[in-house]
């Protein structure tokens, strides 16, 4: 009796985390963003959705806040500025701790640069553009400063014309300085399984974990 009820138990975890692995292959990440910015005001979102698990930056002039969402419902939303609010005991340790020389982030990066090249063309190959659309009124200083941005702008617009998620339009303003515009993003983040695969597959090596532990602090080679 035990032992048919472990089978079944044990089948049951297998099911959840066969079920897991396959959404993950077959359902995407969505990533958008929209931005628009004024003389009034600026603001942005970004959301970040997995199935109808999602999580939301909204910043204003007045709010920085991170929203957790189920089926596109806020279920729990946290102050940006009271997340990164350090304490005071980890200001202190952060002060005392040296700081470590650049060359040893080059050095770091060198190393592990073939498992890093491996993870980023996962990466882009689970890419997926959708939509990618920007509208802008820029005015500068200058008026011929203004006239050869806008010059580049036109040129890198009609060099991805044949790109049809790609659409951003530049209006020049000659008499005042300005700034103002939309900004949408939309993409997808196809089979992120193959993603945490190359991941897992870096972090399973022991140089590599030996090689981030040595740089975050956290140890030496061999040790």
């Amino acid at each position: 009796m035990v032992a048919t009820i472990l089978f079944f138990v044990l089948l049951a975890v297998a099911a959840l985390i066969l079920a897991l692995l396959l959404a993950l292959y077959l359902v995407p990440v969505t990533v958008s963003a929209i931005a628009d910015c004024s003389r009034e005001r600026a603001r942005a979102t970004a959301t970040v959705a997995w199935g109808i698990v999602g999580a939301r930056v909204q910043v204003t002039d007045e709010v920085q806040v991170l929203e957790i969402l189920l089926a596109e419902r806020r279920i729990m939303a946290r102050d940006i500025g009271e997340m990164m609010a350090e304490r005071p005991e980890e200001r202190e340790v952060e002060e005392r701790r040296p700081a470590r020389p650049v060359r040893e982030y080059l050095d770091a990066a060198g190393d592990l640069w073939p498992h890093i090249r491996r993870i980023l063309k996962t990466v882009y190959r689970s890419l997926h553009l959708e939509s990618l659309r920007a509208d802008i009124v820029l005015g500068l200083e200058s008026p011929a400063d203004t006239g050869v941005v806008y010059g580049y702008c036109t040129a890198a617009r009609y060099a991805l014309w044949p790109v049809e998620a790609v659409d951003f339009v530049v209006t020049p303003v000659f008499d005042r300085e300005v700034f103002e515009g939309t900004f949408l993003l939309r993409m997808q983040i196809r089979r992120p399984l193959l993603i945490l695969i190359a991941v897992a597959q870096a972090l399973l090596n022991r140089p590599v974990r030996e090689r981030l532990r040595q740089v975050s602090g956290g140890g030496v080679p061999g040790a």
